[in-house]
């Protein structure tokens, strides 16, 4: 019979948590969304459009280095062209008064591109996981947010796609199995990190700020609006681009950004944050899969 190493570690003085009102914010899509429409609202008059009742639409930018977050509201909202530019530069003031907001900026006419601090990108972790605690306590009683909408297809455990947009939803076996590989790797993450001894106390989000991290961290932000946007759309790609794109950067950050430390090394807040971090990410890998219908094994 084998021996089986198992790495214990110690918390490194260092490691202890920050505190502040910045670890107390948040900002998703949907926070994004909410603080648009009281933006447009306080907008001087002759900027908005009287009839603009449109969809506020919050989506990830094309690249990384135009932030975490963008938004054409202004180009659909502005009473003329003219007016374009002046109230992305009102939207861009209101957003920076938010304390996890970094920046906000205007991107061509119309366009406004936000950056988060690292704890407000990774505050949405918290949300997840305080989320399924309430859930698994019997505590959730009625609840619209997209979130919500998204957990609530976690506990299914048919294989045949639920009518979760008013009609079949089929993803290509290829990525199904890839996403299914995906969670069970981050289970066995998990298990690992367990054995090695790190726990989920002592934590500071804002130190999840590797270009990685906050890559993996907007992805599982954003698959909740994107399951909301599919059904609102009657469309199925938006919900199924976002989950393609989670397990794609759930994979490069286990890969990247280990959450166990070497056997020579200490465990350090950063360690505990990352375990914090891959439990909301298999509770939403998980609910991604029950919601096409899919197992979400923790063992391949």
């Amino acid at each position: 019979m084998g021996i089986r190493l198992v790495m214990r570690a110690k918390m490194t003085p260092d490691s202890s948590s920050q505190s502040g009102p910045e670890y107390s914010v948040r900002v998703t899509p949907e926070d994004l969304q909410t603080a648009l429409a009281r933006a447009l609202a306080t907008a001087d008059a002759g900027l908005v459009a009287p009839e603009f009742a449109a969809q506020i639409d919050v989506l990830a930018p094309t690249r990384p280095e135009l932030g975490d977050w963008t938004t054409p509201v202004a180009l659909r909202a502005a009473a003329s062209p003219t007016k374009r530019t002046e109230l992305a530069a009102h939207l861009c003031t209101e957003l920076r008064a938010f304390p996890a907001v970094a920046d906000a900026v205007i991107a061509g006419p119309g366009f406004v591109n936000v950056t988060l601090t690292p704890a407000g990108r990774a505050h949405v972790i918290c949300d997840i996981v305080t989320a399924e605690e309430t859930d698994a306590g019997g505590g959730a009683g009625p609840d619209p947010t997209p979130l919500r909408a998204l957990l609530s297809g976690s506990d299914q455990e048919s294989v045949q796609a639920p009518l979760v947009y008013g009609t079949d939803v089929h993803m290509d076996p290829v990525s199904v199995d890839a996403l299914q590989r995906g969670h069970a790797a981050a289970c066995r993450e998990q298990r690992r990190a367990h054995r090695a001894g790190i726990q989920t106390e002592g934590i500071d989000i804002a130190r999840l700020g590797h270009p990685i991290e906050a890559r993996m961290l907007n992805a599982v932000a954003g698959l909740p609006s994107a399951l909301e946007r599919s059904r609102r759309l009657g469309e199925a790609d938006p919900f199924l681009t976002a989950l393609v794109e989670l397990g794609d950067s759930v994979e490069n950050w286990i890969r990247r950004c280990p959450v166990t430390p070497t056997v020579d090394e200490d465990i350090t807040v950063t360690h505990t944050s990352r375990l914090l971090a891959l439990r909301a990410v298999i509770i939403v890998l998980a609910a991604g899969l029950r919601q096409l219908g899919a197992s979400a094994p923790e063992r391949i």
